[in-house]
């Protein structure tokens, strides 16, 4: 068993917010990644593919949009969003703070690969 804190987490650029990486391959975890990310009103996470991953975000807290393949849906706290591999997507937070976790498994070899 490991722990982990949200606080340690990597920090990566995808955009705006404080992005983190938490479980990934650098951490020795083989099978899926776990990111957090906290966007400020109107902050964005940039669209981006996972070519062989699928893609689950969690959304734990505020409102927003996720843009998949150029249209935007709302989504709200508690909401689970899947991803399948090869779809574009990304997050804009709405008028207040969002907090999401996002899981990918397997690993996408383009992101932890580096």
């Amino acid at each position: 068993m490991k722990m982990f804190k949200l606080r340690e987490g990597k920090k990566f650029n995808m955009g705006e917010g404080d992005t983190r990486r938490i479980l990934s391959p650098e951490e020795g975890v083989k099978n899926l990644t776990l990111n957090y990310a906290k966007f400020q009103a109107r902050q964005e996470f940039v669209q981006h593919v996972h070519k062989h991953s699928e893609d689950v975000i969690v959304v734990l807290k505020g409102r927003g949009e996720i843009k998949v393949e150029g249209k935007n849906y709302p989504i709200e706290e508690g909401d689970v969003i899947y991803v399948p591999p090869g779809e574009k997507h990304g997050t804009i937070a709405g008028d207040q703070d969002m907090i999401l976790f996002s899981c990918q498994a397997p690993p996408d070899p383009e992101l932890y690969g580096r």
